[in-house]
């Protein structure tokens, strides 16, 4: 079992690859908050809602989104979307660290979006989510455990401009969890020293 002082231990030894952040740059910032202590720790997600114009639309995520003019950090981006989009007050939760920023990419090609994330522990009891409908359609505390079984693995094929493609996926009541987001979960797994099953080979 992960728990979570040997989360905050992992953290307190890793030096993240950080750039400087602005409110005017293209950036964005996502937290991972881990709630359930000794009991079994479990990670909150969204499901996005539906949206012709967004291009993570009906993905699975973690609660986040883009810089404000009003963002003094990006922390303070991450800690305003998980208020605003789940009701989720990161104010009082313990920090346990950063991870290293990841460049977003967009059907395989990079953008000038720069992801942050940040993991908390928010206490022995998962709060109560509460989705705003215009952004999040469901929010779910995922067991650690699930993510890291085997058995839940899974494959996402994609036709692009007559090409098909396969991505790695973690399987979650019907939901795939893939793309951006499985990225932030493969660095917070390595950060670990647990990697993730290797889904690409199921």
């Amino acid at each position: 079992m992960i728990t979570s002082e040997a989360i905050h231990r992992a953290l307190s030894l890793h030096v993240p690859v950080t750039g400087s952040f602005a409110p005017d740059r293209d950036h964005a910032a996502v937290a991972l908050a881990l709630a359930g202590g000794d009991r079994g720790l479990s990670l909150c997600f969204i499901r996005r809602v539906e949206k012709a114009t967004d291009p993570w639309s009906g993905h699975m995520a973690f609660p986040g989104g883009r810089a404000d003019p009003g963002d003094t950090s990006a922390r303070a981006v991450a800690e305003r979307e998980a208020r605003e989009e789940v009701a989720l007050d990161l104010s009082n939760a313990r920090l346990l660290g950063a991870l290293s920023d990841l460049p977003v990419r967009l059907g395989g090609v990079d953008t000038s979006m720069v992801l942050s994330s940040f993991v908390y522990d928010v206490g022995q009891s998962p709060p109560t989510l509460a989705p705003n409908r215009e952004e999040v359609a469901e929010a779910y505390w995922v067991p650690l455990d699930h993510l890291w079984d085997q058995r839940n693995a899974a494959q996402l094929n994609l036709a692009r401009n007559s090409e098909s493609l396969i991505f790695p996926a973690i399987r979650f009541e019907g939901r795939l969890i893939w793309g951006l987001s499985l990225r932030v979960l493969n660095l917070f797994s390595d950060v670990l020293g647990r990697p993730l099953p290797h889904f690409e080979q199921t």
